[in-house]
């Protein structure tokens, strides 16, 4: 299979070595500029180009990030659809008060049991501590720890509960 980058430097700029390289490079200077420990932006750049760098010379760490970086692509996409998704139902209603989140945990439950239900884990590694039956598990667990935190909470706002 022929890439584009193939013709240019005999394949040192295939997708198997930039992916890695920009990843490594994404994430040094990210924690850089998060830790602020250099206030310089060229500073943290050079930095981060020489982990990257250091990160594509040894064969291992390329090999190990490029057999994660589906599964990692997989979870980002997941993460930034349920993001857009349950925006509506974050922050605080016109009236001030904060919103519930028992919405958000009984679409997260109907989620799982629908993954369940088409028996998705099938389709994870063999030695994944996820299964059709610990999933059911997770959702019977999330279910009565809703009920408990609602009673609570009801308790609390009628100034029942602790004494």
């Amino acid at each position: 299979m022929a890439d584009i980058f193939s013709s240019f430097g005999g394949g040192m700029f295939s997708m198997e070595i930039l992916l890695p390289f920009f990843l490594v490079l994404a994430i040094v200077y990210g924690a850089l500029e998060v830790s602020k420990v250099f206030s310089n932006k060229g500073v943290k750049a050079i930095i981060a180009v020489v982990f990257a760098f250091f990160a594509i010379m040894n064969s291992q760490v390329v090999t190990f990030i490029n057999s994660i970086l589906p599964y990692a692509a997989m979870i980002f996409v997941v993460i930034f659809i349920a993001w857009i998704l349950l925006k509506p139902l974050r922050g605080e209603n016109k009236d001030g008060k904060k919103k519930d989140p028992v919405l958000i945990i009984v679409i997260l439950v109907l989620v799982m049991v629908l993954l369940a239900r088409m028996q998705a884990t099938d389709y994870l590694p063999e030695n994944s501590i996820l299964s059709n039956t610990n999933l059911i598990w997770v959702v019977g667990i999330l279910v009565i720890g809703v009920i408990l935190w609602k009673i609570y909470k009801m308790s609390q706002n009628e100034g029942g509960g602790h004494p």
